[in-house]
């Protein structure tokens, strides 16, 4: 079929001077269960309110007519008018992280046990998308802001702190006006370093993917313990090390990775702890230390909650959640 044919006979099917018009699906209102009901739309509002005021027999006959129209109250205008939405905005900067889905559980237990709905968006791990996804919040007036591990510039942070209440987690900012609730690293690193010596191992290696911050905390703990901290000493040799922290979750699963390739028996040759939430960690036996992400979450989102009650008012805190080792199969005795 040519595209004259083609055309002339989509002409015929639908001629150019008809205009196709879509059903638009109108939102049921309370007026509308008002009818349903037989009762006043004033009694309507005080059962979608919870009123005690109204009787078991007609609370109801309002709620059966509502499901029945598919009515659903709409709580932004509703909060709108009485100066709070009930809803705060979590923007994570990159929900494909793994750390975030625990986090996320910690946020939405505490929200839940306070009646405050989550606005969930992510920033796709791209400052620049995360930048748009706040610009993006803000608008909708919340009321408050959770950065989950937010990689934007902390002027940005700053700056939209100064119209709506905003809670960090995950990472440490020099702010008078936002919370920030964060894990104690250096306490973590060190923690497992003295796991390690009490389980009898004296030459240990850290494995780290760009956290000099971290290699440091390392270096201070090893000493402080008297161990040895062994680099680029091939494993089987003399001098080899007994024992491996792997600093966050992807060098943990790299760790892993190279001492089964190496022919190692893990940990019957070497033992491991990986510093933070690995995925899969408590499925496959994995040693881990760090700040458990669902407390953290519950602990961020009691301090934004906190300050929406306050108003965005009050000193910027400073909340660190303290490490916690769980010893799973990677870790064991050293046998002399």
């Amino acid at each position: 079929m040519n595209v004259r044919a083609a055309g002339g006979w989509l002409d015929r099917l639908s001629p150019p001077s008809a205009v196709l018009e879509i059903p638009t699906m109108a939102h049921p209102t309370l007026e509308d269960v008002a009818a349903r009901a037989g009762v006043s739309r004033a009694l309507v509002s005080l059962v979608m309110r919870g009123s005690p005021k109204v009787g078991k027999e007609r609370r109801e006959a309002v709620l059966k007519a509502a499901d029945e129209l598919g009515y659903r109250p709409n709580v932004m205008a509703r909060g709108l008018a009485a100066g709070r939405t009930g809803m705060a905005g979590v923007l994570a900067a990159d929900l494909h992280d793994p750390l975030f889905a625990t986090l996320h559980d910690g946020l939405a237990e505490e929200a839940g046990r306070r009646g405050v709905r989550l606005l969930l968006v992510g920033g796709d791990g791209r400052p620049a998308r995360e930048r748009a996804a706040l610009g993006e919040l803000l608008d909708l007036r919340l009321d408050g802001l959770l950065l989950a591990g937010p990689r934007i510039a902390a002027a940005e942070i700053e700056r939209a702190a100064a119209g709506t209440p905003v809670t960090v987690a995950g990472r440490s900012l020099r702010s008078a006006r936002v919370d920030c609730v964060t894990g104690d690293d250096a306490a973590a690193v060190k923690l497992a370093v003295e796991h390690l010596a009490g389980l009898g191992h004296r030459r240990v290696t850290c494995m780290d993917l760009g956290r000099s911050r971290l290699e440091k905390a390392f270096r201070a703990a090893v000493d402080e313990a008297g161990l040895t901290a062994v680099q680029d000493v091939p494993w089987r040799s003399p001098g080899a090390p007994t024992a491996v922290l792997a600093l966050g979750d992807m060098t943990g699963t790299a760790a892993l990775t190279a001492l089964y390739r190496a022919g190692l028996d893990v940990p019957g040759d070497v033992s491991l702890i990986v510093h933070g939430d690995a995925p899969g960690a408590a499925e496959t036996g994995v040693t881990t230390v760090g700040a458990p992400p669902r407390e953290l979450g519950r602990l961020a989102m009691g301090a934004l909650l906190d300050r929406i009650g306050d108003n965005g008012t009050g000193e910027g805190r400073r909340i660190t959640v303290p490490p916690v080792l769980t010893e799973r199969a990677t870790t064991r005795a050293l046998t002399p």
